[in-house]
């Protein structure tokens, strides 16, 4: 059981922050060097899509191929966790040091800003709590859920409709959004069952990763104002909580449907769209320019996330940078930015061409 704990720690947490530590050495300045948050953030989305690039082709071509799925993925995070942390070991030493210094000056904040941060931390753990305590049931747990219940049972890959349980040719329209069978894979390593991993497990993961996107983009836009920050977090959560004016707001799936890709693409994936955008936004020196090949990593693996959260998340991302695209290549008279851009969307092109040829 300890042996199983260990392995989960490591694929959730500790293979993404050692696979994180490759593209931050490759960005600008040393605001990302320096926070371990933004490490993390940048592996998780990596995590991810090396699962979606093993994953798709195995389903498409062995029908039993799942546990081929577990050993390849299993690999692949070690030698990337491995090859991070060789390649961004002064990455490493700088966040250790950065630590440091935060220790020293952890009665920087005033009396005012701690409560502040006290009640946006409170607002967050209050609905990281709601959503583990009150499992809610939707009716699309029919098929997602089990079809995560199906690939860890069986090793079936999209081959059983869940809803009659007799055999079919595989299901273009769900099976190139591999996040069911992620949470397959994380149920075989885990020993528990992949409707608890759905329901139980993926909030406490979720909640709190999204709200790390709203922290990385809020502390663009206010400049790193710790008290306007603070106060931000505040006014998210609280527009989270009171959120559920239908069951079609992004609020009703973040909190009630958190496993869902659709729940993922919209609060997640977009997220870290504009966490990436703005970051290559503000980094506008020549000189900056040419040090921003990690930010190019990340925004190419958040497209092949979106895709695995959902099939028209590859559109949507692609439409979101095209858009923002544009306004910077207009406003800062940034034409060259426009290539670059599209080259992070080829995933998503690939991956929507891979779909029309099939269906």
């Amino acid at each position: 059981m300890i042996a199983k704990v260990l392995i989960t720690f490591g694929v959730l947490f500790a293979a993404p922050f050692c696979m994180g530590l490759l593209p931050v050495r490759f960005m600008p300045g040393e605001e990302q060097k320096k926070d371990p948050l933004a490490v993390y953030l940048a592996g998780f989305l990596l995590s991810l899509a090396v699962f979606q690039i093993i994953a798709v082709p195995v389903i498409l071509i062995m029908p039993w191929g799942f546990p081929r799925i577990v050993i390849l993925y299993s690999i692949a995070l070690v030698v990337l966790s491995a090859v991070g942390l060789i390649a961004g070991r002064t990455v490493l030493n700088e966040l250790v040091a950065e630590g440091k210094v935060l220790w020293d000056r952890r009665s920087r904040f005033s009396v005012e800003t701690f409560i502040y941060w006290l009640i946006a931390v409170g607002l967050i753990v209050f609905q990281i709590y709601m959503a583990y305590t009150h499992a809610f049931f939707d009716g699309d747990d029919a098929y997602y859920v089990a079809q995560s219940v199906i690939a860890d049972q069986s090793n079936v890959l999209y081959r059983i409709l869940p809803y009659t349980g007799l055999t079919t040719t595989v299901d273009v329209r769900h099976a190139l959004a591999t996040l069911p069978i992620w949470e397959a894979y994380l149920a075989r390593i885990s020993g528990i069952h992949p409707a608890i991993i759905a329901h139980s497990l993926l909030p406490l993961i979720f909640i709190p990763v999204t709200y790390l996107f709203y922290f990385q983009i809020g502390k663009r836009l206010l400049k790193k104002d710790c008290r306007k920050l603070a106060v931000f977090m505040i006014l998210v959560s609280v527009l989270q909580i009171f959120g559920n004016t239908s069951i079609y707001t992004n609020s009703t799936f973040f909190l009630m449907r958190t496993w869902q890709g659709k729940s993922m693409l919209c609060n997640m994936v977009l997220l870290a769209v504009l966490w990436c955008l703005l970051s290559l936004w503000d980094n506008r020196g020549e000189a900056k320019e040419e040090k921003q090949t990690g930010w190019w990593i990340v925004l190419c693996a958040v497209n092949m996330t979106a895709a695995m959260a959902t099939t028209m998340g590859a559109f949507l991302t692609g439409l979101l940078i095209a858009v923002v695209g544009l306004v910077i290549a207009v406003r800062d008279k940034r034409p060259q930015v426009l290539p670059k851009l599209a080259a992070s969307c080829i995933p998503c092109i690939l991956y929507l061409a891979v779909y029309m040829v099939l269906v």
